[in-house]
């Protein structure tokens, strides 16, 4: 009667289970599956090592179940769908429990590290593990109410009972009591915490909020530099028609420049509308006009910044809640998936504001002597009024590219240093002493040299585009690639003025390790199970479903297939004796000391060799003969007697 209600209750638990993570039907379906094992219950003598192989399986479906979340999400959420789906795992060793005729299941089949040990007396229940794992799994889920507590305190309180049933009722009683006195003090503190959390939450936003606008955004010197070391593939680009590389892809500017940091401006942040099914970056931007290609990119959380070319207009085929366009120029997604391929039109031409700021003219006053001097240096002051602007910075870019060089090993060059009475900045011994720098000095310096002559500038950050990938089609984008550059008002419009010397992809290239080709094969086949989970061609989708399927149950069968009975084990040890003694007659029958038809093996034994086998001869009889034949340490001492005749034989004939 306590089997069959445990049964009950571990029906109960997948059901719940089932009904939690809202997948009833599959809650269902495995306890239909369970019952019908239960209908064999005690069937069959497994061997200790049947144990061990089913535990096996349990963590390999674990392990595909992690590695399709990991692959098919983001890594930080394939742990709580792989919790939600532990039953999984551990029902085929659940099953194994009540198919054998042990009734309980080794502790070392769970305890991987105690295989092999002296724990044969230590056995457990597994019945009880697994409903505690569907309670567990069905609290993976996020709940609002009080269903789960109320249907998993039942669950517990049922077993609690269950197994306390030979005791006395006043102790059943006492157990319920004291149960739903802690159950309803949980409950309560619970819902405490969480009004609790809430209100904390908003007491700091409400902090932040009036600490900082939300249009302040800094970027600290450096920063880039140490992203170079990545080399990642962050996104791929896919383009219909021939790029102009390097491309720069703006993720957004700055404006003030303060102590080696840029912040941002004053800007209004806008909502970017969806239009005939495109994301409207630009007001009526006529799509079939403009440069377009596909983007394909992981995204590591539900909001992000968009790296895009210059006149970005519209966006296609871009699965988010939300786009808006926030300070600097920043075009922010959120609601994003875990991976997505995106269509992106662009002018090539920068768009901003026409309206020029005041923070566009900025000049720390740290930073004010060197440039000035700089420019006065360059003879900037009049070529500015003879020759204008453009010709300004291309002067600029041709001192910066002659006389500097690019470098991400910066020492002293990074700090500030005293020397004599004064004290020059990072910017300023970038200039002045060392002349090598990554590009924020280069950017940077830039930026506030136009700014000293008049001409509105800003500093970006984004990617340099420039690496094309033959065998794929696409342009790849890495962590090293990351980049900083200049974009100024130059002759009434918005311009990109990169005065990093070229040659610093070079330099970035050469510094990638030895493995970098490797990694990029195994990004190259993520990316591809990405491309192929998240494209809408479900017909390919079903395919590749099965050939995972079959991929597993080939896995699983194997596993399975290394479950045997002792029947079956003293099957297998039978047919390897018979095999064994055939090959030792056959050796000896070579060496000349066959046996003789119709001889008894005893009797053969004790002639050829003057009775010194005769005590293998005598286990052969009780092999074959004997009720209970041979135990372990008889079998082992039979096989060791075979193996010292053979060698012996061996040696007569070398000698």
């Amino acid at each position: 009667m306590k089997q069959v209600m445990m049964m009950l209750l571990l029906v109960l638990g997948l059901l719940f289970w089932g009904w939690s993570t809202e997948v009833l039907w599959l809650g269902a379906l495995l306890s239909v599956i369970l019952v019908l094992g239960f209908s064999f219950k005690g069937k069959y003598d497994f061997e200790p090592s049947s144990f061990y192989q089913v535990a096996n399986l349990g963590a390999l479906i674990v392990a595909a179940i992690f590695a399709f979340y990991w692959l098919d999400e983001r890594a930080s959420k394939a742990i709580m769908p792989t919790v939600q789906r532990l039953p999984l795992a551990l029902l085929p060793l659940l099953m194994l429990q009540y198919l054998s005729k042990q009734g309980q299941v080794p502790a070392s089949a769970i305890l991987f590290f105690q295989r092999g040990k002296e724990v044969s007396d230590q056995k457990f229940d597994v019945a009880i593990l697994f409903i505690f794992t569907c309670l567990f799994s069905a609290g993976a889920m996020p709940h609002e109410g009080a269903a789960y507590f109320t249907g998993a305190s039942a669950l517990i309180l049922a077993l609690l009972l269950l197994l306390n049933h030979r005791k006395h009722v006043i102790s059943n009683v006492l157990i319920v009591f004291v149960f739903l006195c802690a159950e309803s003090l949980g409950i309560g503190f619970v819902y405490g915490l969480n009004d609790l959390q809430s209100r904390l939450e908003a007491k700091i936003n409400t902090w932040i909020l009036s600490y900082n606008d939300g249009n302040k955004a800094s970027t600290a010197i450096g920063a880039v530099g140490r992203l170079k070391l990545s080399d990642d593939i962050i996104f791929r680009v896919q383009a219909k028609q021939s790029i102009a590389v390097p491309m720069l892809l703006r993720e957004g500017t700055y404006q003030r420049y303060a102590m080696e940091e840029w912040y941002g401006g004053a800007w209004k942040s806008k909502e970017v509308p969806v239009v005939d099914e495109h994301w409207q970056l630009l007001d009526k931007p006529d799509i079939h006009a403009l440069q377009q290609f596909t983007m394909f990119q992981s995204f590591d959380t539900d909001e992000q910044t968009l790296a895009l070319p210059s006149g970005a207009s519209a966006i296609e085929h871009l699965a988010a809640d939300n786009l808006s366009i926030k300070q600097g120029g920043r075009v922010v997604a959120q609601g994003l998936p875990p991976f997505a391929g995106f269509d992106v039109f662009y002018t090539g031409k920068l768009e901003f504001d026409k309206t020029i700021q005041r923070s566009d003219f900025d000049m720390p006053k740290a930073e004010a002597k060197s440039i000035a001097l700089l420019a006065k240096k360059l003879n900037l002051y009049r070529i500015k009024y003879e020759q204008g602007e453009a010709k300004v910075v291309q002067v600029l870019h041709d001192e910066l590219m002659q006389h500097f060089t690019y470098s991400t090993w910066l020492q002293q060059s990074s700090v500030r240093a005293t020397e004599g009475a004064g004290q020059l900045t990072p910017l300023a011994r970038f200039l002045w002493r060392s002349k090598t720098g990554h590009c924020e000095y280069f950017a940077t310096a830039t930026v506030l040299i136009l700014r000293e002559l008049g001409i509105p500038a800003r500093y970006a950050v984004g990617y340099s585009m420039s690496e094309y990938d033959k065998d794929a089609g696409v342009y790849v984008v890495r962590g090293r690639d990351a980049h900083a550059w200049a974009v100024a008002f130059v002759d009434g419009q918005w311009i990109n003025i990169d005065n990093t010397p070229p040659n610093w992809l070079a330099i970035e290239d050469d510094d990638a390790p030895l493995w970098q080709g490797l990694n990029d094969e195994v990004s190259s086949w993520l990316f591809a199970f990405k491309k192929w989970r998240y494209s809408d061609d479900e017909k390919d989708k079903g395919l590749w479903y099965w050939v995972l399927a079959v991929l597993f149950i080939f896995l699983a069968y194997r596993v399975l297939s290394r479950v045997k009975t002792k029947a079956d084990s003293a099957q297998s040890v039978a047919a390897q004796f018979d095999e064994d003694w055939l090959a030792f007659e056959a050796m000896l029958a070579q060496a000349g000391l066959g046996r003789g038809k119709g001889e008894p093996v005893h009797v053969w034994l004790v002639r050829i060799h003057e009775g010194q086998w005769q005590a293998l001869g005598e286990l052969y009889n009780q092999r074959y003969y004997a009720e209970f034949g041979l135990d372990a340490a008889q079998l082992k001492q039979f096989e060791s007697m075979m193996q010292k005749i053979r060698q012996s034989i061996v040696q007569d004939k070398k000698d």
